[in-house]
């Protein structure tokens, strides 16, 4: 299988010379200058094998996010940060958020290669990657766990078809679905008799959650607003 590397860093050049280096020896590579809700929930969505993140990240402590990433047991990744930083007390805190390798720049492309490819040999083949726990979208979020909505502080329990509705909106922020494609995916049928009762669910969370939090496209379906 395609190794995928997740690579995070402000400086525009650094980004695109690593980009360049692994995507020749084969890798799928994904790359973010900055680190905000869409980023988090996109590096979910990748299940990178590797995430190579810069310790000074714009909008985002590198060794906070590396706790967070592992913390939340959601993904299966190494994460390898590199920095400037040579100063021992912040390189043991980076080993105690959970960081599996730790380079100080200048990075040298054959050792950064051999250093990803040797954590690519302690992967256990059989490793199941998980879906996030929770997911988020503005002041929306939502916890697959315990099944909660969470909006701006205000925790809500919606019963299993309104909650998979909104998870499913919040999982794709950016799509138009159809009454159709609601269904199929909620309801795991192949097709709907009766497509309003998609209107009748999106008006209930709209009662309990919010009458803005669901956008209604005209003569299309619906859209997380």
């Amino acid at each position: 299988m395609t190794p995928i590397i997740n690579i995070l860093s402000t400086n525009s050049i650094e980004l695109e010379t690593t980009k360049a280096l692994f995507k020749d020896k084969g890798f799928n590579v994904s790359t973010y200058t900055t680190v905000n809700e869409q980023t988090i929930n996109s590096i979910y969505k990748n299940h990178p094998d590797i995430i190579l993140l810069d310790l000074d990240i714009e909008n985002s402590d590198g060794i906070e996010l590396c706790y967070q990433l592992k913390s939340e047991n959601a993904l299966n990744s190494f994460i390898v940060l590199f920095t400037s930083h040579q100063e021992e007390y912040i390189q043991i805190e980076a080993f105690k958020a959970g960081a599996d390798d730790y380079i100080i720049k200048p990075i040298n492309p054959r050792i950064l290669l051999k250093r990803v490819k040797a954590l690519l040999k302690r992967k256990p083949l059989n490793l199941k990657k998980t879906k996030p726990k929770i997911l988020s979208f503005n002041q929306l979020k939502i916890d697959r766990e315990s099944y909660l909505i969470f909006n701006e502080g205000i925790s809500y329990s919606l019963p299993r078809k309104e909650f998979e509705m909104l998870y499913l909106f919040i999982n794709f922020p950016q799509k138009v679905f159809t009454r159709e494609e609601i269904f199929t995916r909620v309801w795991k049928e192949k097709k709907c008799m009766n497509t309003r009762i998609i209107d009748v669910h999106i008006r209930k969370i709209r009662e309990k959650i919010g009458e803005n939090i669901i956008h209604t496209v005209k003569g299309v379906g619906y859209q997380l607003a």
